[in-house]
């Protein structure tokens, strides 16, 4: 009767641990993820190199070391660059460069600037299919930095 129980208890801890873990944000999903398969490999690997399995042992360990350095330096965490990306080349995106990105002109409006925000994301978003992540931040950045100079 104990081991029905003791199913039945972690049957329990399984779903609600689903449950919490539905409820993350996906960075932070991803970042837990890493860090548990990390710890497990490490584990894996130390307990197999102990136990005379050194050729398997010692890479998977390595695997789970390198798991776990992904997770502590993954962006948007603190301490790293904030998008991610390659560091920028220069100070930042002059005002022309991002009136250049968005195709207006100097003497455009708030509602110019978004709407041809609104139009390039649509085709450059990486949920599209033809945009990338890259692209994406460079039109957001171009957007805000115009919208800024307007005072908005």
């Amino acid at each position: 009767m104990a081991p029905f129980f003791l199913g039945i208890l972690a049957l329990a801890g399984f779903l609600g641990a689903a449950w919490w873990f539905s409820r993350q944000k996906t960075a932070r999903a991803a970042r837990m993820v890493r860090i548990l398969l990390g710890g497990g490999a490490v584990a894996a690997g130390v307990l197999l190199t102990l136990r005379g399995a050194m050729p398997l042992g010692i890479p998977i360990g390595l695997f789970g070391l390198g798991m776990l350095g992904i997770a502590v330096n993954a962006p948007g965490q603190a301490g790293s660059r904030q998008h991610g990306g390659p560091p920028s080349s220069g100070g930042g995106m002059t005002l022309s460069e991002a009136r250049e990105i968005l195709s207006v002109g100097p003497d455009a409006t708030r509602e110019e600037i978004r709407q041809a925000h609104r139009n390039l994301m649509k085709k450059l978003h990486p949920d599209t299919g033809g945009g990338s992540a890259a692209l994406a931040r460079q039109v957001q950045e171009a957007r805000d930095l115009l919208l800024a100079a307007l005072g908005d």
